[in-house]
């Protein structure tokens, strides 16, 4: 008998008293989502599916999926995207995340920025093929005739999910109920603050609120529920020279104010350069 053999029948041989010796046993992975392609790493389940590092075949698979689902899409790779329609327009390559929503909406975003380097709006159709070696994305706006092309010569990753969301952003509301918010408490604007007159018509249009202050001074108050830019600035400085005028020209008898969640720095620097001054009016949560 070989040294082999016999020790594969010391093995088999042991007591349930001295067990053989186990490897020793580490918690497992979670098993779902599991891959079930380990080259590229394919993550699929009910509710979502994503392909890293994919071929453009894979991938073009993965998006009409997506796209059948009405799912929103998610694209991360290097691509050329051209625009034809009222103008043409082309972005030369490089690394972008590319978004379809299932409302035909189809945003190309670069690495910086807020905003949308290419879109097409909602509405829109959407296909998706591979030709070539690469991954061709099209959006195409009937009215006006507009078509969105988004070649991709390589993707990082690619994806579908369905999403559930039926919720509505919520605002504070309209001016008017921010006026109405400070008639309540004065002191949102500042301590020693009294309204007078709500909506008090001008030349120049509806001043939203006007008061005085502690010292005796008029003050001109103009409310905007979202974030204050020039023009906002522009119809309060109409309103304080107007009242100025009618007071005989009074230097320091009439202040103007901006109340906004929020102002542009352009503004802010314009704002005071002509002496106004400037309030930040939170926007409320919704009560649930």
């Amino acid at each position: 008998m070989t040294s082999s053999q016999q020790k594969i029948d010391e093995w088999l041989s042991k007591s349930p008293e001295q067990p053989p010796q186990q490897p020793p046993q580490f918690p497992q992975p979670p098993q779902s989502p599991q891959p079930i392609m380990s080259e590229q790493r394919h993550y699929k389940s009910k509710s979502y599916e994503v392909l890293i590092e994919p071929s453009t075949t894979d991938a073009e698979k993965v998006v009409r999926e997506g796209l059948l689902r009405k799912d929103c899409i998610v694209l991360v790779g290097s691509c050329v995207v051209n625009y034809f329609g009222r103008a043409s327009s082309i972005l030369p390559r490089g690394e972008r995340i590319v978004i379809l929503k299932p409302d035909g909406t189809v945003l190309v975003h670069q690495k910086e920025k807020r905003e949308p380097v290419n879109w097409n709006p909602p509405g829109c159709r959407a296909s998706a093929r591979a030709i070539d070696g690469m991954l061709q994305i099209t959006s195409v706006r009937t009215r006006p005739r507009e078509v969105l092309i988004i070649s991709f010569d390589s993707l990082k990753m690619v994806s579908h999910f369905n999403l559930h969301d039926d919720e509505e952003l919520y605002l504070f509301g309209t001016e008017s109920q921010m006026v109405e918010e400070v008639v309540k408490n004065p002191s949102l604007i500042e301590e020693g603050f009294k309204p007078i007159t709500k909506e008090l018509r001008t030349e120049y249009g509806m001043i939203d609120l006007y008061g005085v202050d502690r010292q005796g001074n008029v003050v001109v108050i103009e409310f905007k529920r979202g974030r204050a830019g020039l023009d906002a600035v522009s119809q309060l400085k109409r309103y304080v020279d107007e009242l100025k005028r009618e007071k005989g020209g009074r230097v320091g008898g009439v202040r103007g104010v901006l109340a906004a969640p929020s102002i542009t720095e352009s503004a802010l620097k314009l704002l005071k350069e002509l002496g106004l001054e400037y309030v930040k009016i939170e926007r409320r949560s919704p009560q649930l």
